[in-house]
């Protein structure tokens, strides 16, 4: 599976708009060579019912510009899919469930986020393989958190693969009067993870939480 499979011609998408400083629902407008990358260049027109001027107007950008398009079927689908879970469905089940929806790896890691709620993880990963390359829950005393590998300065002498979490997390770690780890365990922790952003920075699509690694 690719994680940008949720990208397909005529479907809707989300697409965070710097100059207007929030997501916007688009369409993607003409095909293009599948499976898309992260420099997939995705042409969409605007579909927010606020914004019908605007309906001839197309947008050029990269795959790692845009997030799945969330309904209330997924929404609503996925709380119940948490609530059977919590009841002691099997993973077994679970896993069937989610086979059947035929969803894709971006739109549950998506959901995740936005339900803040991680314990179906493990079954994302065994539906998805790839998603652990993609997206990590860290657990600290009994808490999850939010992890995401990237890639910053691709193509450069500086390129690297980095892991980004929570400024949730950060606090557990480091203690706040001394700047200093709580603990060996947390500063072995500390040392894995690169930059710490905020709970909705950490929902932006790759290429901006990119530019805000790249830049600090």
């Amino acid at each position: 599976m690719n994680k940008y499979d949720f990208i397909r011609f005529g479907e809707p998408v989300q697409w965070f708009d710097d100059s207007a400083d929030r997501f916007r629902i688009m369409q993607v407008c003409r095909p293009f060579n599948s499976p898309a990358n992260d420099n997939t260049e995705i042409s969409l027109i605007p579909s927010d019912e606020d914004e019908c001027e605007e309906i001839c107007i197309s947008y050029t950008v990269k795959a790692s510009e845009l997030l799945p398009y969330i309904t209330l079927f997924h929404t609503g689908f996925w709380q119940a899919l948490s609530e059977a879970q919590k009841n002691g469905a099997s993973e077994t089940i679970l896993l069937a469930v989610l086979r059947s929806l035929n969803i894709d790896m971006a739109t549950c890691i998506l959901l995740m986020y936005r339900n803040d709620c991680y314990s179906l993880y493990p079954v994302i990963c065994q539906l998805f393989p790839g998603t652990e390359d993609i997206f990590q829950v860290i657990t600290w005393e009994g808490k999850d958190y939010p992890a995401r590998k990237l890639t910053i300065f691709r193509g450069m002498p500086e390129e690297q693969e980095v892991l980004v979490s929570v400024t949730e997390l950060s606090s557990k770690l480091i203690d706040s009067e001394t700047g200093c780890p709580v603990s060996e365990e947390a500063e072995e922790l500390d040392s894995t993870i690169y930059y710490y952003l905020t709970e909705d920075e950490i929902r932006l699509p790759d290429q901006n939480i990119i530019v805000l690694v790249e830049s600090a």
